[in-house]
């Protein structure tokens, strides 16, 4: 079962990196980030998700081990032995306290601190107007549109930006800066950075008129315009736990609290559900009842889901809604378990029960 929810979790957050490695790349491109944060955004992403990925994969492994079993018939051999259906409900059990106390975590501290941390960083990056994020060979313009950048090449080693071109605009007037090797210099707290040019030229002057000023240099200083990040809003789904707690009065903070309740009390449910969808039942379409089973969980998740989203907009009747929903699938669960354990159809007028 963990070897299979392993790998079931690897294939979703497979697709899940996929998605998010190509709008990182597309901001890298853009200069709104740099390259070498890439690696850490998609690490904090992929843990601010766990929660909501990590019982989907265990109900999808439960599904495909029992599945296994029943066609390969290890569960007419285990019932033959007196290894009913409820004999798994003990391995089933330990396997809950496990990963509810891992999901419960997630849901409860980790994924809440990973989306805020995540957060922070891409909103670092998206409020500066330095030149952090420059690709070489790709012209970049600063958030503020008062400056657009383009470097050749970079030499990691030395930290150097090669071969640079710089348009800079400031009180009606613009220039041109151009210049051989660059590096970034971090001044003094408050005081914003910038960039130390060596061996190149500026050209300023205004647009429409004739006359301009140039200059050479050896070294050269061009301010970068470093001004305040704004704050930041947290999103709710980065609250602390704690803080959504102490204000609970809050409806909308209370939904926060309730969604994220829900991710560990819907496990049980799902592992209830997928020993009575998987089990036994060698005459049926496999096929079918694996899209079922998983067409069931969407449901079940999305309504979750939108009565939570309900009570935002100032309900509290649906919040009450969502833990009867977890009540009523759990019911149905347990009725589709007891059905199986004494051999019959999972559904009245279903003929296909296990042998």
């Amino acid at each position: 079962m963990l070897q299979n929810t392993g790998a079931v979790a690897v294939l979703v957050l497979s697709i899940f990196l996929v998605i998010r490695v190509v709008g990182y790349f597309r901001l890298v491109a853009e200069g709104t980030i740099p390259t070498n944060s890439v690696l850490t955004l998609l690490v904090l992403r992929l843990l601010s998700h766990l929660d909501i990925i990590a019982p989907l994969a265990v109900y999808v492994a439960m599904l495909l081990v029992l599945g296994r079993w029943s066609r390969d018939r290890e569960t007419v051999v285990a019932a033959a032995a007196g290894l009913g259906l409820a004999s798994f409900l003990r391995p089933t059990f330990y396997l809950l306290v496990i990963l509810g106390i891992v999901i419960g975590g997630f849901s409860l501290y980790l994924s809440p601190l990973a989306l805020r941390s995540g957060d922070d960083v891409e909103h670092e990056f998206r409020s500066r107007s330095d030149v952090s994020g420059i690709v070489p060979g790709v012209f970049t313009e600063n958030l503020g549109g008062d400056g657009v950048y383009f470097v050749e090449s970079y030499d990691p080693d030395e930290g150097l930006y090669r071969n640079i071109f710089a348009w800079v605009r400031s009180e009606g007037s613009e220039g041109v800066v151009i210049a051989s090797t660059a590096k970034k210099i971090l001044a003094e707290a408050g005081k914003g950075s910038y960039l130390l040019l060596h061996d190149g030229a500026r050209y300023d002057g205004r647009p429409g008129e004739l006359g301009y000023q140039s200059i050479e240099f050896e070294t050269y200083g061009l301010f970068i315009d470093d001004r305040p990040i704004p704050a930041t809003r947290t999103r709710l789904a980065g609250w602390d736990t704690l803080a959504l707690w102490e204000k609970r009065h809050n409806l909308e903070l209370r939904s926060e609290l309730h969604w994220r309740l829900s991710k560990i009390a819907i496990l049980p449910v799902l592992m209830l559900l997928a020993l009575a969808l998987g089990y036994g039942g060698q005459g049926q379409n496999r096929v079918l009842m694996m899209v079922s089973a998983l067409m069931t969980y969407f449901a079940y998740a999305n309504l979750g889901g939108y009565l939570v989203a309900l009570s935002r907009r100032g309900h509290a009747e649906p919040l009450a809604l969502l833990w009867m929903l977890h009540f009523l699938v759990a019911l149905i669960a347990l009725y589709l378990f007891r059905r199986r354990a004494q051999n019959r159809a999972l559904f009245a007028g279903n003929h296909g029960a296990s042998g």
